[in-house]
């Protein structure tokens, strides 16, 4: 019995039905099923028949539902939906998932579960009000995309639980989930290994020609070194969204930012650099493959697919890397998404809350870091605190960076949350277990990277020294205040001398509490030329939220020189 597996190896004449070219797959091959007989051990034991179980009355698997309907009013512990008014109607926050794959994806096959149980993962366990399957179209037959929006039929419940139909399309100029706006079967499912829709720009185009299946397009892991998205493709009508954060692997915000995943090496190409080019898309996160779960929030006055699908067009969304953080920006009533003319300066009003303490909100402008709210700590007269990141990697041979950190005069800042990556840490030391890959020997991810967070407090003179077993590299906090510090060619180990970096550079830090679990910040720009705003929020827990962008315009020519008004902040336990 023979089929065929993953991404290529023969021809595929069953996948002929996308848009009429018949598939060939550059890298299947022929599986097969082996068959072996098992030693018995004896006759198993029988045991006594449970008696039948009888509720009396059936409880909602997802025990918050009814107190987090809108409307709800939060009591019995249920957790209250967020809900604020745009554009003079209420609008809700609903949770949602748009990059998952079953068991008909074949990049890893059987490791994923069917579409009948992913179904009830998804309800049960995620806890989403809105998600979508999106198997990869280069593996789905004519009959699976029928059953994977037969499910969706299946599922639906408006008000409580949304499905849309979607697939993965998985070209090598970058991988975009494409997501149908209704439920009117019969949208089309393009290969991006079929004649004709090999780019995004002919993907674009495919689907212009079906109007009765309105779809957005959502590129994900951008920067990766596996398949970066190639930003010279863009379609404003179409690339609404951009994935910048997924829970099978980790954070594409930009080069150097928190959480950044092992194979997010390519500089020029991460979320940031897309927007940097001009183009405007909102901010998700989903989860991709694996049992995590990262969300789209979307903000929609009601829970049905034209509600949701209209807020993910119009970039009423924000990402979390989990459910139950808020985050409302706007400027005056520009919500997040939006695009409004301005003169003068800039009000943005950010709402920040998390469901336990937040630790730090950051505004930034055109990609660029302006304000931070972060902790005051009580230090001794003279100390500073200067928040790190320890980077190590991008040597294309394996290479343990095990290793620990030392501060002289100086301490650690004790905080909940650590890498995972962190074995021991003490009130001068932190110690670590890593190593670095080139996975597929050389092939498609290349050198990776890895690192960890922390913050040293101390005096400008305190030393923070790096001993790994690839390299050293040290330097005073006044130094580390101001730019980054490699290690040199001479203490770096011979494997790690070809291209390795280790560096301590400044960095996020560690993450401890600003008292309460709900700020709200007013930051004035008094600056009047075009820019994007967005911001983005930390709990003490590591979790992590970024609010859509707002791009403001304006005729007046550039001031000359530009001011920042001093933010007004407070925070809510």
């Amino acid at each position: 019995f023979d089929w065929t597996e993953g991404f290529g190896g023969r021809a595929c004449p069953h996948l002929h039905d996308h848009d009429g070219e018949v598939v060939w797959h550059g890298m299947h091959g022929p599986g097969e099923i082996r068959f072996a007989a098992v030693a018995s051990g004896g006759p198993g034991a029988v045991g006594d028949p449970e008696p039948a179980l009888r509720l009396v009355a059936r409880s909602e698997a997802r025990a918050w539902t009814d107190g987090d309907r809108p409307g709800g009013d939060g009591t019995d512990g249920h957790r209250r939906r967020y809900t604020t008014l745009i554009d003079g109607e209420d609008h809700h926050l609903y949770w949602g998932d748009l990059h998952r794959h079953s068991l008909i994806s074949r990049c890893t096959a059987a490791d994923e579960p069917s579409l009948e149980e992913f179904y009830r993962y998804s309800w049960d366990v995620c806890e989403y009000d809105f998600w979508a399957v999106t198997d990869h179209s280069e593996n789905s037959t004519a009959y699976q995309w029928w059953c994977i929006q037969k499910i969706a039929d299946l599922f639906r419940v408006d008000g409580r639980f949304v499905p849309l139909y979607g697939f993965e399309w998985t070209s090598m100029f970058g991988h975009q989930n494409v997501i149908y706006a209704s439920g009117q079967r019969g949208g089309p499912i393009f290969s991006s290994l079929a004649e004709g829709s090999e780019r995004p720009d002919q993907l674009w185009e495919l689907l212009r020609r079906f109007p009765d299946h309105p779809a957005i397009t959502i590129p994900h892991h951008p920067g990766s070194g596996m398949v970066p998205y190639d930003w010279s493709y863009y379609d404003p009508d179409y690339l609404r969204l951009v994935e910048i954060f997924q829970a099978c692997r980790g954070n594409y915000e930009d080069d150097g930012c928190f959480r950044q995943y092992a194979d997010a090496t390519l500089p020029g190409s991460f979320v940031l650099d897309g927007l940097r080019r001009g183009h405007r898309f909102g901010l998700i996160a989903s989860s991709d493959h694996g049992n995590g779960a990262s969300y789209v929030g979307a903000y929609a006055p009601g829970l049905d697919r034209e509600a949701i699908f209209d807020a993910l067009r119009s970039r009423r969304t924000m990402g979390a890397t989990a459910r139950d953080i808020v985050l409302d920006t706007r400027i005056g009533d520009t919500f997040m998404g939006g695009e409004r003319r301005l003169t003068g300066p800039v009000e943005l009003d950010v709402h920040a809350r998390g469901y336990r303490d937040l630790a730090r909100v950051d505004v930034l402008r055109n990609g660029e870091l302006v304000h931070s709210v972060v902790p005051e700590l009580d230090l001794p007269p003279g100390w500073i605190a200067v928040p790190l990141r320890l980077e190590w990697g991008m040597n294309p041979s394996p290479t343990d960076w095990s290793g620990s950190l030392h501060v002289e005069r100086g301490e650690v800042l004790q905080t909940a949350y650590w890498s995972p990556e962190v074995q021991q840490v003490g009130r001068t030391s932190v110690c670590w277990a890593a190593a670095t890959q080139s996975f597929g020997g050389g092939g498609i991810y290349g050198p990776t990277r890895g690192g960890i967070e922390l913050t040293v407090v101390g005096p400008p003179e305190a030393v923070v020294g790096v001993d790994s077993r690839a390299g050293k590299v040290s330097a005073d906090l006044a130094t580390l205040r101001e730019h980054p510090v490699d290690a040199t060619s001479t203490t770096m180990s011979t494997r790690a001398q070809a291209s390795g970096r280790l560096r301590l550079q400044p960095g996020v830090g560690g993450l401890s509490s600003l008292g309460g679990s709900q700020l709200r910040l007013r930051w004035t720009d008094e600056r009047s030329e075009p820019a994007w705003y967005y911001a983005r929020v930390y709990l003490v827990d590591g979790e992590m939220a970024w609010s859509s962008p707002i791009w403001v315009d304006s005729d007046e020519p550039p001031a000359r020189q530009g001011s920042v008004n001093e933010p007004k902040y407070s925070v809510a336990p």
